[in-house]
């Protein structure tokens, strides 16, 4: 799928007033903010830096949200990222920051010729795979035999996917109106534009392209926010010494406004301001008055908070909050002392199998270098992500463990150090992992959900058009603060 590239671009006038910052304010509002992740602390940046007043109230001991770079108990200068982890090089809200910042960036390696591919309990190479797809068997139709699963996708994608980046935007929603009952299986199964593909090649494509989590999902938000982006011809980057860096960063510029440990449990609208009770794990309630609301607090975690009045939020966007769906997803960790893996060929990459643990991705930086690491022992989400809930964290960590050693060998126990896990299903302020709409939701759903509803304004991932992105969060961030800088609010 080389000749693919990203559907979604980035706004012109996002891009300057964050290189920029927006205009001073004439009418400044005291202006909270809940949730210290990339779009709550990018809004807050922009917001104080025009001159309003702002508080940001974070119920966590930590900012970054689900952009989490896990650094102890592991070894000095080793460390795992828990959430977001590579940025691709079309994203450049994100690399604009970094570049303000100064955070340098490094290659990430997620694909190379030398991946692993573990599948139908065989083992082979990517190169290997590439030259002959039969050599993991699924049992293709004639037709399909000697393709490839990415290359069965392209095939399928490729006539929507010329229609769509040649229209203008009218013509696009459009199109996500016209598609928007396709879930990504049901478009393959029974695609409008020919070519359907077989149970098999579904299945196979499902496993070894990385849709296995989400295929019942919305075609449309998996087309837009996962395949044009991550199976496209594109680079990949992350920060050097871990991406919570960049959130960091932004902390530092507001860090004086930060409230740590307020989980915010009310939200009280009236006429002319509005107010939020938070409640510390000490059980202090503690009020908030502002003229403006923004929340980044993801619909699974938001929908335990009391409004009042509940009317003040419109029943379509109640409708919303109660349905849009949210991916789960798990990882493990691993920490050893020696990278075995540079020595089996893996600088980088992954490896990509049918079992529960999905995916593994080896250490982009530090290749070369004498020490050990952390691999990302297992990266899943969807229905498998699930299927780690049921295990405990030592389980979890046995797990992934005889997985490695059962693809590298023995030296895997002889130079394992400690081992970490977490489910983001578990997590009490996301309750999920990333938003994909599911069929019915793409093409009417982006629009309630950024509406503001009265003095509340809405971003986050799960309030832009780049779902499961550091880049729609801070897209989200920087469409609020113009938004609250322009003095909009619901009419």
């Amino acid at each position: 799928m080389g000749s693919f590239r990203d559907v979604v671009t980035t706004s012109k006038e996002h891009l300057q007033i964050l290189q920029d910052g927006l205009l001073q304010t004439i009418n400044p509002k005291r202006v909270i903010i809940a949730g210290a992740g990339l779009a709550g602390l990018t809004a807050a940046y922009l917001l104080k830096n025009a001159g309003h007043d702002v508080v940001v109230l974070e119920g966590n001991t930590r900012v970054g949200g689900r952009v989490f770079t896990v650094r102890e108990p592991f070894e000095e200068g080793n460390h795992w990222e828990v959430g977001a982890m590579r940025i691709p090089e079309h994203h450049h809200l994100v690399l604009a920051l970094a570049e303000k910042f100064n955070l340098p960036l490094i290659p990430y390696i997620s694909s190379s010729d030398n991946n692993l591919i573990y599948v139908n309990n065989r083992l082979v190479r990517q190169y290997e795979y590439d030259e002959n797809p039969e050599l993991v068997n699924f049992g293709l139709s004639e037709d399909e035999k000697g393709k490839t699963a990415a290359e069965l996708l392209e095939e399928a994608l490729r006539p929507f996917y010329t229609l769509y980046i040649n229209s203008n935007e009218e013509e696009r929603q459009r199109l996500k109106e016209q598609f928007e009952p396709y879930s990504m299986e049901a478009f393959l199964r029974d695609n409008p534009f020919g070519g359907s593909l077989s149970e098999e090649a579904v299945h196979m494509i499902k496993v070894l392209v990385g849709v296995v989590g989400f295929p019942e999902m919305s075609f449309i938000d998996t087309f837009e926010a996962i395949i044009s982006t991550t199976f496209s011809d594109v680079s990949f980057f992350q920060i050097e010494g871990g991406n919570d860096l960049l959130a960091q960063a932004l902390f530092h510029e507001v860090e004086e406004e930060v409230l740590f440990g307020e989980r915010v449990i009310r939200i009280i609208q009236n006429d002319s301001s509005v107010q939020v009770i938070t409640r510390r794990n000490d059980g202090v309630e503690k009020t908030f008055d502002g003229d403006l609301l923004i929340t980044t607090i993801p619909f699974t975690a938001f929908q335990f908070i009391d409004v009042v009045p509940r009317h003040s939020i419109k029943p379509d966007k109640w409708r919303i909050i109660q349905t849009l769906p949210y991916v789960p997803a798990n990882k493990v960790g691993l920490e050893f002392s020696e990278k075995f893996w540079e020595e089996d060929g893996m600088e980088g990459g992954s490896l990509v199998t049918d079992l529960p643990y999905q995916f593994i991705f080896y250490p982009s930086d530090a290749i070369g270098q004498p020490g050990g690491g952390v691999i990302n022992a297992t990266y899943s989400w969807g229905n498998n992500a699930r299927l780690w809930v049921s295990l405990s964290e030592e389980e979890r960590i046995q797990q992934a463990l005889d997985f490695v050693a059962s693809i590298h060998g023995e030296k895997v126990y002889e130079t394992f150090i400690k081992g970490l896990t977490y489910n983001w299903d578990e997590h009490p302020y996301s309750a999920g992992c990333f938003t994909l709409y599911a069929p019915y939701q793409a093409a009417s759903y982006p629009a309630v959900i950024k509406r503001p509803e009265g003095h509340i304004h809405f971003a986050g991932e799960h309030a832009s058009d780049v779902h499961a992105w550091m880049e729609g969060a801070i897209d989200s961030g920087v469409r609020v603060a113009l938004e609250i800088n322009n003095g909009e609010e619901a009419g």
